[in-house]
């Protein structure tokens, strides 16, 4: 997600010394590193007072996504259709939003850089008094009445001061997660310069716009590293990033552990890091780390569960069942050369297909004049949530799946559970109750177990909009809700890139442990560059 125009970089696959096989990590070895530097901030609300220092954005700047188009395993096209969990029974009604309100917008940008981007990658996260939400390229805080009370900041600006890469690139792909069990905020972006950084920020106190701790990590080190699609899940041993390594072509997944408890005192922290896992007959992409949000802690010592969903027929050698691939990543900071990322044993699930328009992004549609949209077929979408109910610790995530054949988009998500004997598949299902796509999702799970899906839909005849649907922790395994508009997409969009952003976000308040959050994008009118987003609420009856 450079500053360069937009195309798919091919992947050139060559197996050598160390390169991974079907499950091949003998050669898998920790690298530890420090911080590159780190400091403590004025509050980020004198910050935000400060100019900036370099030039404003050029108008209708892409954030690039790179993705490995040319595997050789790809368009074997074996996977059964339809998706066999697709159009499932409905069971009970999804509540309708306690809250929904504006979020950022390209406006914003506008407005801020002097110029527009996409994708927006809009996600927020939700504390004790304060929702934060993030976009490319900016930072805002609300009340959870939807008041804004600081904001839109560049997302940058909270390393003012800092020094290097940080504090001079805005380079996009935000994530801000609240730490529950601690009352901070972390805030985390990549920059890319000889190398790939991951600017990583926690906060000092519950409160979004004081000071921050902040760390610049040397994520991707080697000459022109590019640790794209970062993605971050807050555990009690530490703050673990994923991401999709590239140095021209794509070299494999890295997973990073970061020094939480270091972290939370503002001192020298150490990474560690495992990877890439390089391609050979079988190949990781865009792996997610599980997230612990709130609750019941993980049980003392518990590795750090990462997770990919797994169609066989892209990332595999065909012959395999489609699932989910999963590794415990355990830390050791105390001796970190010892840490271990382990392959676990395949979760296996019915058939999906992650193959949209042959690998195209240009492939969902929306009414004329709409451009077609990117479904992001291959990706684990954000986050992948973690609670441990006493009686087991569950999983969910999500990813989008072709239910047709005939590239018509839909939701399968899926619970993952582990009562001491290993992860297993609990249920799962496919969003899919009519013709039109649904895609770019995100999960969570309250306090109750019940489980909140939001997405965009988007067909010839719906303009791309943002629902939801729930379950209550009582419904027949794999079934959801009816289906809830959050908000109507009164526009399409058009002429740019067909990014259709990388990433949303749903979230569970922690001051009930009950109300869900969602926020993602959508167009108010027709046009390019011209995003808006939202950002609701709700919960399941019952749940207090």
């Amino acid at each position: 997600m450079r500053r360069t125009l937009f195309a798919f970089l091919a992947l050139a696959v060559a197996l050598g010394p160390g390169a991974l096989g079907a499950a091949d990590l003998s050669d898998l070895r920790p690298e530890v590193s420090k911080a590159v530097r780190h400091d403590v901030s004025p509050p980020f609300r004198e910050l935000a007072l400060r100019p900036l220092k370099s030039a404003p954005v050029v108008p209708n700047r892409e954030i690039q996504n790179r993705v490995p188009v040319d595997l050789p395993q790809r368009h074997r096209g074996n996977d059964p259709l339809p998706d066999p969990l697709a159009n499932g029974p409905v069971i009970g009604a999804t509540p309708a939003p306690s809250a929904s309100f504006e979020g950022l917008s390209d406006d914003d940008n506008a407005a801020v850089l002097g110029g527009r981007v996409v994708p927006p990658d809009a996600n927020a996260d939700v504390g004790l008094t304060h929702i934060v939400q993030t976009i490319n390229l900016l930072y805002a805080v609300y009340t959870k009445t939807g008041t804004r009370i600081f904001g839109p900041v560049p997302v940058k600006n909270l390393w003012t001061g800092f020094g290097g890469i940080c504090e001079t690139d805005n380079d996009g792909d935000p994530v801000v997660l609240y730490d529950d069990a601690a009352d901070r905020w972390v805030i985390s972006q990549f920059a890319i310069g000889s190398n790939g950084h991951q600017c990583v920020a926690v906060s000092t106190s519950g409160d979004p716009t004081g000071s921050f701790f902040r760390y610049d990590f040397a994520v991707s080190p080697a000459a022109n590293g590019f640790n794209d699609y970062p993605k971050m899940g807050i555990w009690p041993d530490g703050y673990y990033l994923t991401a999709n390594e590239f140095i021209s072509n794509f070299q494999g997944v890295v997973a990073v552990a970061f020094e939480r408890d270091k972290m939370l005192l503002g001192q020298p922290a150490q990474m560690v890091r495992f990877g890439p896992l390089t391609c050979g007959t079988e190949c990781y992409f865009s792996m997610q780390p599980a997230h612990f949000d709130g609750g019941t802690a993980p049980p003392a010592g518990a590795p750090n569960p990462l997770i990919q969903s797994w169609d066989d027929e892209t990332w595999g050698t065909g012959a395999g069942l489609d699932g989910y691939r999963m590794f415990d990543f355990a830390v050791n900071w105390a001796s970190p050369l010892t840490s271990t990322l382990a392959l676990l044993p395949q979760v296996n699930a019915a058939e999906f297909d992650a193959e949209f328009c042959n690998f195209s992004r240009a492939c969902i549609l929306q009414p004329s004049p709409g451009e077609r949209l990117d479904p992001l077929g291959q990706f684990t979408m954000f986050r992948a949530m973690y609670r441990n109910f006493g009686t087991h610790q569950s999983l969910v995530l999500n990813h989008t799946v072709d239910v047709t054949g005939r590239s018509i988009a839909g939701v399968r998500w899926a619970e993952l559970r582990n009562s001491g004997s290993g992860w297993f598949l609990h249920q799962s299902g496919t969003i899919a109750p009519t013709s039109d796509s649904r895609w770019m999702g995100s999960i969570a799970q309250d306090k109750q177990g019940n489980i909140a899906i939001g997405y965009s839909v988007s067909s010839r005849n719906v303009k791309p909009s943002i629902r939801y649907v729930t379950r209550a922790v009582g419904d027949p395994l794999g079934t959801v809700g009816s289906e809830v508009t959050l908000i109507a997409g009164a526009g399409v969009q058009q002429s740019s890139s067909s990014r259709w952003g990388d990433y949303s976000s749903m979230s569970v308040d922690p001051a009930d442990g009950c109300t869900f959050w969602f926020t993602s994008e959508y167009y108010a009118n027709n046009g390019s560059f011209d995003f808006k987003t939202r950002i609701g609420s709700f919960k399941q009856p019952g749940c207090i």
